[in-house]
This record gives C-alpha cells, sequence and structure tokens, in this order.
C-alpha cells in the first residue's frame, strides 16, 4: 500500500508544476483544439504543466481539466464527478478495501480511450488517499498525467 501511495502522490508532484499563463501565451492550434470540443466552455484559465498546456474551466456546472499537446493533441481530459457514478467495482473496492474511509472528491479521467477515476479518500485519524483506478476497479498504478 505504501508503494501504490508513494507513486500516487509523485504522479500529484509532477501534476502541480506549472504555471500560469495568458491565452496569448498558449498555441493557437491548442486553443482551437479546447474551443473546437469544448466550445460551450466559460471562462478557461490556462496554466503549463510541463510540456503540456492544461485548461481549466467549468462547463455545464462540471469543472473540467483538459491536457494539451503544443502540436494541439488532446492529451487527457479530466471531469469532476459525483461518488455515485463511479463504476460498481470501483466502488465496491473502495467498500471492501478502504473500510473507515469516505469519499472525498472524485474525476472521471479520459486519455488514450481508457476511463479512469481519481477518487480522494478521507477517514477521522487517517491519512488522506488519492487512488486512480480502472473501470474494473483496479489501481492504475500505471497512470501517468504526462507521457
Amino acid at each position: 500500500m505504501k508503494y501504490i501511495t508513494l507513486i500516487v502522490v509523485s504522479l500529484f508532484s509532477i501534476y502541480s508544476c506549472s504555471q500560469d499563463i495568458p491565452v496569448s501565451k498558449v498555441p493557437s492550434v491548442v486553443v482551437n483544439t479546447v474551443q473546437a470540443k469544448f466550445g460551450n466552455a466559460g471562462q478557461i484559465v490556462w496554466e503549463k504543466k510541463n510540456k503540456l498546456y492544461e485548461a481549466e474551466f467549468k462547463m455545464d456546472s462540471i469543472e473540467y481539466a483538459v491536457y494539451v499537446d503544443p502540436a494541439g493533441k488532446l492529451i487527457m481530459q479530466k471531469m469532476d464527478i459525483q461518488g455515485n457514478e463511479l463504476p460498481a467495482a470501483v466502488s465496491e473496492v473502495i467498500r471492501t478495501g478502504y473500510a473507515g474511509y469516505g469519499i472525498d472528491d472524485v474525476a472521471k479521467i479520459e486519455r488514450d480511450g481508457i476511463s479512469y477515476y481519481e477518487v480522494e479518500l478521507e477517514a477521522k485519524g487517517k491519512k488522506d488517499l488519492e487512488l486512480v483506478f480502472s473501470s474494473d476497479g483496479k489501481l492504475a498504478t500505471e497512470m501517468n498525467y504526462f507521457k
């Protein structure tokens, strides 16, 4: 379990290395990719995370984070969801494998045509957990936000 937590923490430390940028500094091909797929996006906040551009916005009251490479290829999208929207297999793993923890926050991640579920768990007197699961309820230790 410590190994899995270390992997997840490492991913999030990479994830947090970013800098805000104005839209004028974002390549037009990147902006066009986001606008084409998410035309109804509210105010977009742009960041540069490693070599990817991240667009954060709300659409239909749902928070999104979209990652696009400099050539305009959509790499990954992440959207907030409710705990009851988790696949049954993921819910079951949390219920049986993480007794005493409650779901704090959930997001659906789509990358390379595959859906993942990022779940933040919390329990009184225990360290919070941030885990990523595949749809079948397995920990997605291979999940790397910036491949």
